[in-house]
């Protein structure tokens, strides 16, 4: 029951007719149920205790996710606004299109928000609280940037409360795994940064009471928060008719941990810590200057940063050595080649992890099995670091035996790509591309996609001449390919149009990508993903241009490409739906400053 081990999954209910008893300790399980009215009775109630002692999420100062928070608070207080209500009603319509309830708080929103009350709206549940829950729970830079005028009129609020006059202790009570409290008590001393806004109260019996409440989850424990404040703390409070005062602390603020008392009631001591988590972020903007925060922040959690084990250890150097002096890579036992079909046909079927198992029992190793295995790890299982250590005992295979290792290289460039490392991924690319120069001067090809992958790394380090230099280069030797291939040519010009594009050339950047589109409507289906991937590039781009007629012609075929290929609520349609609501909004506002000056 593999689902119990997933963290986003917080309670599980079964419907059976036929219930049996299901044996094991499964905390995660509410129960097994008969009837649906029965089930429905147990997930209202379960969502009830849920809301009232919400597992908070909490990140700790060494973890990236810690680091993120506070780069994104950083960039939201000195980044310029670029939404506004409108295109949050915009897309919560198109999200909750289906749900006559929520659609009607929706219009409440839109006709009395005020910036004054701005708490009170951030509490509101459904709307527009679980919307913006799911917007910071998911990272989503796009989703929380349609949130974002709530989250500066928070800020605002927050920055313009009056100082306080005292000291003062909060309470918070509520329910952790025991995973969690293991983490308060390694972290005692150092930063810890909640997710959304961290509401807490005034009435230490009232936390109490909400942390004791019986837990409909077995694994779950009482925990009590006391948070010290002084008269410097940045805290607003908020009147609740229905129970005591309740305190509200900042989206995503940090604290220090003071100390933590385990017991029954396990007892968590924290003060606000606002400005050592904002000088964190400040010291990381520092050491990557060159790169902007929407930069940094894509990198931090891109899948390549999660940092996660091999799924088991390659074979040890020594062995390796042993193997290569002893026996040669081209004598193979039949075992071998049984293995070799067996990890084949597990990857037809899509069975990855079945595959690596075949591919590991291979003796004698080559370097050439290595790189599969590295391969598969990266592309399959985006588990970098292992395919990390694949390559490189690889390499070193190769370069004992005097193998050719030009595609080895360039497998080490694009996982240090993957992980960040660019200039690594620049130095193995490069040793890549001169040795096909030399070795294999006739493949063109080969040529052409190391100059690709060197133009990249200078693109990802923001060194757009030199990125452009590159993939210039090997577009022009895609072009004397013969026969030629259409698609990677397009592909390439795709590529350049994006690179200009990011540095701020929106001209040739539409040039490239009408090459780009022309060459990809010869020779791929009308609704591919791939154009319309393009044509909303180029609707961007329009936008840039203010273009705003040519703009709307091209986001109204992404929006009938999404929608025969995508299902109603995929977060692909709905930006481009609301790609297409902003431009013609712009449209009809253009239209009425023409009509109100004539």
């Amino acid at each position: 029951m593999t689902v119990q081990n997933i963290e986003n999954v917080e309670a599980i209910f079964i419907l059976d007719p036929n219930s049996q008893d299901i044996k094991g300790d499964f905390p995660k399980l509410i129960g097994v149920f008969t009837q649906q009215e029965e089930l429905f009775r147990s997930l209202k109630e379960t969502l009830e205790t849920f809301e009232q002692i919400q597992l908070e999420r909490f990140s700790f100062e060494k973890e990236t996710l810690f680091l993120w928070y506070q780069l994104w608070k950083e960039e939201l207080t000195h980044r310029k606004a670029s939404s506004n209500k409108t295109d949050f009603i915009e897309m919560a319509r198109l999200c909750y299109r289906d749900n006559s309830r929520i659609m009607e708080m929706i219009d409440e929103f839109e006709k009395s928000y005020r910036s004054s009350e701005i708490l009170h709206w951030c509490f509101r549940s459904p709307f527009p609280n679980r919307f913006l829950h799911h917007a910071i729970h998911s990272h989503n830079l796009e989703q929380l940037n349609v949130c974002r005028f709530i989250f500066i009129d928070a800020n605002r609020f927050f920055q313009q409360q009056p100082k306080h006059k005292s000291s003062d202790q909060f309470y918070r009570g509520m329910k952790l795994t025991k995973e969690v409290l293991d983490q308060f008590e390694s972290h005692v001393g150092q930063l810890v940064c909640t997710s959304g806004f961290f509401p807490c109260t005034k009435s230490r019996t009232h936390a109490l009471s909400l942390a004791s409440l019986p837990g409909y989850r077995s694994d779950l424990l009482s925990v009590l928060f006391k948070i010290d404040c002084d008269s410097t703390s940045m805290y607003s409070q908020l009147s609740n008719k229905m129970s005591s005062n309740v305190i509200i602390f900042d989206v995503s603020i940090s604290f220090r941990v003071i100390n933590v008392h385990r017991g029954q009631m396990s007892v968590i001591k924290m003060k606000p810590a606002i400005i050592d988590g904002k000088q964190i972020a400040q010291d990381y903007l520092e050491q990557h200057h060159d790169q902007s925060i929407k930069s940094v922040l894509d990198q931090l959690l891109a899948p390549p940063r999660v940092q996660t084990p091999p799924l088991s250890p390659p074979p040890p150097l020594p062995l390796l050595q042993t193997i290569i002096s002893t026996t040669s890579i081209s004598t193979r036992s039949s075992s071998v080649n049984d293995n070799e079909l067996e990890a084949q046909k597990h990857l037809e079927q899509g069975q990855i992890d079945l595959a690596l198992a075949a591919y590991r029992r291979i003796y004698p190793v080559s370097a050439k099995i290595l790189n599969i295995i590295g391969r598969l790890c990266a592309e399959k299982k985006k588990d970098y670091d292992c395919a990390l250590e694949y390559h490189t005992q690889a390499l070193r295979i190769q370069e004992q035996t005097g193998e050719d290792f030009c595609d080895t290289l360039a497998d080490l460039g694009n996982i240090h790509h993957c992980r960040g490392q660019y200039d690594l991924a620049l130095d193995y690319h490069r040793r890549a591309l001169t040795l096909r120069e030399s070795l294999h001067p006739n493949d063109v090809a080969a040529q052409a996609t190391s100059l690709l992958a060197i133009g990249n790394a200078h693109w990802a380090r923001r060194e757009f001449d030199q990125a452009i230099e590159m993939t210039q280069r090997a577009l022009t030797l895609q072009e004397t390919i013969q026969p030629v291939n259409e698609t990677s040519i397009g592909t390439t010009l795709a590529t350049l149009g994006n690179i200009y594009q990011d540095s701020g050339k929106h001209q040739p950047a539409l040039d490239m990508c009408t090459r780009a589109l022309a060459i990809f409507e010869r020779n791929l289906p009308a609704d591919s993903p791939v154009i319309a991937e393009l044509l909303e590039e180029m609707g961007v781009i329009q936008l840039d241009l203010r273009a705003l007629d040519d703009a709307k012609q091209i986001f109204e075929r992404v929006v009938d490409i999404y929608t025969k290929i995508l299902p109603q609520r995929h977060p692909n349609r709905v930006s481009a739906e609301v790609d297409l609501e902003r431009v013609n909004r712009l449209i009809q506002k253009k239209k009425s400053k023409v009509k109100k000056h004539t």
